[in-house]
């Protein structure tokens, strides 16, 4: 009998004593921890179209890795190559029982890169890229160019442009273009209206009188009236000269038929910057014109004759539009004159004899 009660007392604190074990074990146990992402890289970081770069990773502590972008399931330590088309975000995920950890890398992907060696017959042409001046002139080699397709123009002055859009570059090659020049054919424009042309002299010493019918244009001082004379004209270019037209030289053209006085007379040729209207411009009213003279030359007693005056310039800024074509201003340098020179109008009877607008152009 009282064998049994030992046992059962040596049953009984074996018991409890897996009990207190249990409660010692559970209380002093450790909490699983996340995952640790040891590292996470790409290498490198920028690649060109086309290329690669490799992905590498170490992570501990986890019973799944993950990368996106169509990687999948990895081994927790490992690298695997990649090759975007665009810029590209990689998110590696580490799990296990006590949840998940990300990290995450970028691979930059930049155009690829060539070189357009370029070369023109004659050399010296100016070069465009993609309706761009490029500041350089053939030959000329234009390095780091994004591959693709891209347009090249060039131009000379008196050659006919040349222009391709389907210049085509390639990664770490070179395209070469070796483009003869055409030289552009000279061609020739002479404006010379009839009655309806615009010319008018005006008369200091009438200066309400409109003169736009007289047959005749006055420039320079006569003396014996001591009065002064100056002549507008106006030529319509733009409705005449083809817009695309490159201007080689372009001169006014008076005929001479008659001068005043002794010695020569140094007549100015100036640009006028306000309108006037053939039938109403006087000396009072005459529009405002440039301090300067676009060309100058001296004009003798010589009579039926031509005198020329370039305004090359000028008229390149009317085609381009800089400057607004209200016409030009003939009078002479130093005012007052000591003499006078006399020109036939385009209301004088000899049309032959009209003022005349001489052009030389090319079209590029």
């Amino acid at each position: 009998m009282k064998s049994q009660k030992i046992n059962s007392f040596k049953y009984l604190s074996l018991f409890f004593a897996m009990i207190v074990l249990v409660l010692i074990t559970g209380c002093s146990g450790t909490t699983p921890t996340t995952p640790i992402i040891n590292s996470f890289l790409a290498n490198p970081t920028s690649i060109t179209a086309g290329e690669s770069s490799n992905l590498s990773w170490s992570v501990t502590d986890a019973t799944t890795v993950v990368i996106d972008q169509s990687i999948g399931s990895v081994a927790s330590t490992g690298t695997t190559a990649v090759s975007p088309v665009t810029s590209t975000t990689y998110t590696l995920t580490a799990t296990n029982t006590a949840g998940s950890v990300t990290a995450s890398v970028t691979v930059t992907v930049g155009a690829a890169y060539g070189s357009i060696d370029i070369n023109s017959s004659p050399p010296g042409a100016k070069v465009y890229l993609d309706g761009a001046d490029t500041g350089q002139v053939t030959p000329i080699v234009l390095t780091n160019k994004s591959a693709g397709t891209h347009t090249v123009k060039l131009e000379l002055y008196h050659y006919e442009s040349k222009e391709d859009t389907t210049i085509s570059v390639t990664a770490g090659e070179t395209t070469y273009l070796n483009w003869p020049l055409t030289y552009a054919t000279t061609q020739n424009l002479t404006l010379q209206p009839g009655a309806e042309g615009k010319d008018a002299q005006v008369v200091e010493g009438d200066p309400d009188t409109n003169y736009g019918n007289n047959t005749y244009l006055y420039v320079g001082y006569y003396t014996l009236t001591k009065l002064r004379y100056r002549t507008y004209l106006y030529f319509d270019v733009n409705s005449f000269l083809p817009a695309d037209a490159v201007v080689t030289t372009a001169y006014l053209k008076l005929h001479q038929y008659g001068f005043m006085g002794t010695g020569s007379l140094s007549i100015g040729l100036y640009q006028v910057t306000e309108d006037w209207t053939e039938s109403a411009i006087t000396w009072n009213n005459q529009p405002a014109s440039s301090s300067d003279a676009e060309y100058a030359r001296e004009v003798s007693s010589s009579t039926d004759t031509w005198k020329n005056w370039y305004i090359k310039d000028l008229l390149k800024g009317w085609m381009d539009g800089s400057i607004t074509n209200y016409g030009m201003l003939l009078k002479p340098v130093n005012e007052p004159a000591t003499n006078m020179a006399l020109f036939d109008s385009s209301d004088y009877w000899d049309v032959t004899r009209h003022p005349q607008l001489v052009i030389e152009y090319y079209i590029p």
